[in-house]
């Protein structure tokens, strides 16, 4: 049996794709690479144009050739001389079932009736498949198996509260506990100060770049000004609770402050101490919800030192201003004792693992998600979460692995429709939830290390029976021959 794979990104551009639609599709292309190597002959295409090259059913006769195509359905080519089977993630209630703007492919269902086949990665993508298509089309959930390259991880004894050192090649990092950036966190004044430096550090790159035509309109169109539109919701609800408890504490002027550092990509080492949240994600992508982790956390651990949470932010090019955003928000937040660091760059494998044995928890609060490798990969390690129990992450997040973080469904748009017409669901994070997660987990490798390793133990028998080698190998092999068989009638 030959398979042909496919993904938009490989491994010459996904360090220029990072961030980019469907750049983590080549990541579960690569995950899925060993479990097909074992069910037969794979071929990575790099176009799909260059599908005749390698099959043609004219000189190819007898032989069963598959075309994996990692992407969403309605990305997929048609017409091709061999079964093609769409492999996608899709994190919404609803599948597209509308053509828009006179374009059928983005009609999803229409799409996949054609393909007549599909994998996806979550049992709630395959039952709305089905509730749309009927019971009998053949769609399956194959979660990327991501379990097994972490053995060498789970060999060595998980330390929760031992912490590490992170060497990384090239990145940024961003620490509250930087002296630097003391006088720009937290109260009236920092805000004026954050501002102001952000522009300066704008304008003065600007000039470097030698278009200074351009510093002064950066005096009045900041971006960052913008953030205090998306942070209104938030700010109405902490002005609440901390207007009676939290007086203002006026520090004494200074004339000089401290220069905002210019953060610009280089070689580094982080030194992650006490419980350590983790989360990885891309700044730009508007379903991870960073506002509320970060509210969540500071407000939680206001007074607590020991406690850091760590947003590793995975974008190529435009990662600066989530940075300046990020900083913004930690700028009109009341002061806060806890540790927060904003990482940015590519951690290579030991990096990643280096990363992985000094965090305590893995967060995500996203709106929804289509699998969710970092969630996945973590928890194989044996590192609990605090997380919702929706959309994917049904499939694996429960009470056992996890504080669970509750969550309601409310109506949206599916991300490609530009009238941004309600057709879906997505699901809203309770921030109360989310904080008091945070507390409890916190409680609990501090004052239960028992429960702590009963719940990391447990994550790796759930991954190893969600996402191993193993259960994707007999997934994919009866499938692909039930698959065989319906195509040869």
């Amino acid at each position: 049996m030959k398979i042909l794979v496919y993904s938009r990104f490989n491994e010459s551009t996904i360090l220029q794709g990072l961030g980019r639609p469907d750049y983590s599709y080549y990541f579960v292309l690569k995950d899925f690479l060993p479990v097909l190597r074992d069910l037969g002959e794979v071929v990575v295409i790099d176009r799909v144009e260059d599908i005749k090259q390698h099959y043609h059913p004219k000189f190819s006769a007898g032989e069963e050739c598959f075309f994996l195509s990692f992407t969403p359905p309605n990305k997929c080519l048609t017409d091709l001389p061999c079964v093609t089977v769409p492999v996608f993630a899709w994190e919404f209630s609803s599948i597209p079932n509308e053509s828009l703007s006179s374009d059928d492919r983005q009609n999803w269902l229409l799409m996949l009736s054609r393909f007549g086949v599909a994998i996806t990665h979550s049992m709630q993508v395959v039952k709305a498949v089905k509730r749309e298509l009927g019971s009998e089309f053949p769609i399956i959930s194959v979660p990327s198996p991501v379990w097994d390259k972490y053995s060498k991880i789970r060999l060595r004894k998980r330390k929760p509260l031992v912490g590490g050192f992170l060497n990384i090649s090239s990145g940024i990092v961003v620490d509250t506990f930087d002296p630097r950036l003391v006088p720009y966190i937290s109260g009236d004044e920092s805000i004026g100060l954050a501002f102001q430096r952000l522009r300066e550090i704008k304008i003065r790159q600007v000039q470097e770049s030698g278009a200074a035509a351009l510093a002064d309109r950066l005096i009045g169109e900041s971006r960052v000004a913008l953030s205090w539109r998306h942070g209104r919701r938030w700010w109405r609800s902490m002005r609440k609770l901390y207007s009676a408890r939290h007086p203002l504490e006026w520090a004494p002027k200074s004339n000089e402050q401290p220069e905002l550092p210019l953060w610009l990509l280089g070689s580094s080492e982080l030194r992650l101490e006490g419980v350590v949240f983790t989360t990885l994600f891309n700044p730009h992508d508007g379903r991870k919800n960073w506002s509320d982790m970060l509210t969540a956390f500071c407000s939680a651990f206001e007074d607590e030192p020991n406690a850091t949470l760590v947003f590793k932010l995975g974008h190529s090019e435009n990662y600066q201003s989530a940075i300046d955003d990020m900083l913004i928000w930690l700028a009109r937040m009341p002061s806060f004792k806890c540790r927060v660091v904003l990482l940015q760059g590519y951690l290579e494998g030991d990096s990643f693992e280096q990363l992985i044995e000094a965090s305590t928890y893995v967060i995500n609060a996203a709106y929804g998600e289509g699998q969710c490798l970092p969630l996945m990969e973590f928890l194989s390690c044996g590192v609990p979460a605090i997380a919702p129990r929706h959309s994917a992450m049904a499939d694996y997040i429960d009470h056992e692995v996890a504080f669970v973080v509750k969550s309601w469904e409310e109506a949206c748009a599916w991300p490609h429709d530009q009238r941004q017409a309600y057709r879906t669901l997505r699901h809203q994070i309770d921030w109360e939830s989310l904080k008091s997660c945070f507390l409890d987990a916190y409680s609990c490798v501090i004052n239960d290390p028992e429960r702590y390793q009963v719940m990391s133990v447990t994550a790796v028998k759930r991954m190893q029976a969600h996402c191993s080698r193993e259960v994707a190998r007999e997934r994919l092999a009866e499938f692909l021959n039930m698959v065989k068989g319906r195509f040869a009638q």
